[in-house]
């Protein structure tokens, strides 16, 4: 599990945003699954996030043109990504459900913990963005860190 690459858990916003981008060109989303696609960097997720991702996708572009883009992002998603089994350490703790303020949300603190990720992409402001330290965009726990940054910051400050 340590490759030196960047570890990242994308969010199903990421998938989403790819999904409705008019311009894949100038789309963040777009620039971080082709860097998913090129080993920049190593996603994580696990089956729950999984199901989520594939649900939610499907809903949006069922009876649309983009079903066979919803499918060919999730395809390339699964492809490269590592599964892992992730240990509850958020999903089980209410002090951090209750800051978060949506339980469904905490399987990617889940997965990033176990992963030992560097970043958790996500355009989810409500819930996951909201959780990090504004100053230095992080969320800290055990003594470990991990970045929770927009799909554009991690562009910008990243990717580059």
């Amino acid at each position: 599990m340590t490759s030196g690459k960047i570890r990242v858990v994308l969010d199903t916003s990421i998938l989403v945003s790819a999904l409705k981008s008019k311009n894949p060109e100038r789309s963040p989303a777009w620039r971080i699954l082709k860097a998913l696609v090129s080993g920049e960097v190593e996603n994580y997720l696990s089956d729950e996030i999984w199901e989520e991702m594939s649900r939610v996708l499907m809903e949006i572009a069922e009876g649309t043109k983009r079903e066979i883009l919803a499918l060919q992002i999730l395809t390339l998603v699964k492809r490269k990504s590592i599964v892992v089994q992730p240990e509850p350490k958020f999903s089980g703790d209410a002090k951090f459900i209750k800051k978060l303020k949506d339980p469904s949300d905490a399987k990617f603190f889940d997965v990033a913990y176990t992963a030992k990720a560097d970043y958790i992409i996500s355009e989810n402001t409500k819930h996951i963005v909201q959780m990090r330290d504004e100053a230095t965009k992080t969320y800290r726990f055990d003594g470990r860190k991990v970045k929770i940054l927009k799909a554009g910051e991690f562009v910008r400050e990243v990717l580059r």
